[in-house]
């Protein structure tokens, strides 16, 4: 990134961070190399039928004129903020850096290759409002939706993310529950100051971002809600950090296949889970066995 570029970046976002927008929702994008699909994406944004919001995009130093794609974009739309960054973070760092940078009421993450339906924003700040009406502005709080899984050219894969990959929010709503699965999309979050304060310190055990705001928000009290709506189309294409996996048939033999590459994935799981003060690993067991028999059963 060149002298020129951070100037302008350091003039799209001026003094935001670490100001409060009341009321109004903030935004988080991590980016990378995403010219194929981000104008798709912004395109939804300001589509949404709540338009009270902020988004603060980080470059994690692309390489296919993706920063000045935003620089001009944020030239154009006072909403849309960039923010420097000189490091390469990868995926979760650069998530977590952002969260750190900016101060807000609530907070929705925004990967750069999906749509959002245009109610989504509305739909899910009106969930989080009304957890905040029975649990109090200072519990954590975590709502998320459904997704629709769609290829590149957005024709339907699965129409429940949540059927396709055997997530039963109402399996999941403990810590003890919760930590042997990734029951939240972080695409699909809404997440209070509250959740926010609770998570914003992270282990280099962390694997993602959404996870790790889960698992901080139910240890310290707080709440997950679960809305039974698709609010996203959620693009597979090949390039995706973490992608949807079809796990609605021939679970147990799809797991045998590809046993080392789900023990690996286990073992880093459960080291994310230590770091956050989970258990030993025969609770971690105990759980996972608990929610496939529940949820043969559901």
């Amino acid at each position: 990134m060149t002298k020129t570029t951070d100037t302008n970046i350091e003039k799209t976002h001026s003094a935001a961070p670490g100001t409060t927008h009341e009321d109004g929702i903030s935004i988080l994008m991590a980016v990378y190399n995403g010219m194929k699909f981000l104008p798709e994406q912004l395109a939804s944004l300001k589509a949404q039928t709540h338009a009270n919001w902020i988004l603060y995009i980080q470059d994690d130093l692309s390489t296919d004129g993706t920063t000045e794609y935003l620089l001009a974009e944020a030239a154009k739309d006072a909403r849309i903020k960039l923010l420097p960054n000189r490091t390469k973070l990868g995926a979760m760092k650069n998530f977590m850096t952002l969260l750190a940078q900016v101060d807000a009421r609530y907070y929705m993450f925004c990967d750069q290759d999906d749509i959002w339906l245009p109610e989504k924003i509305e739909k899910s700040f009106a969930c989080i409002k009304q957890a905040e009406a029975e649990f109090g502005t200072d519990t954590p709080l975590v709502a998320h939706t459904d997704l629709s899984v769609v290829d590149a050219d957005l024709q339907t894969i699965a129409p429940s993310f949540w059927e396709m990959s055997r997530i039963a929010p109402s399996l999941l709503t403990t810590f003890d529950e919760q930590a042997g699965h990734n029951l939240v999309t972080g695409c699909t979050m809404i997440f209070n100051k509250a959740a926010r304060d609770v998570s914003a310190e992270y282990s280099d055990k962390t694997l993602m971002h959404d996870a790790w705001i889960l698992l901080c928000t139910l240890k310290n009290g707080g709440h997950v809600i679960a809305l039974p709506e698709t609010t996203i189309l959620y693009r597979q294409h090949g390039k995706n950090t973490l992608g949807a996996h079809d796990l609605r048939s021939n679970y147990f033999m799809k797991r045998l296949l590809s046993l080392k590459s789900v023990l690996k994935e286990n073992i880093s799981n459960y080291k994310m889970l230590k770091s956050a003060g989970y258990g030993n690993i025969f609770k971690y067991i105990y759980y996972k066995l608990k929610y496939y028999v529940l949820y043969k059963k559901d």
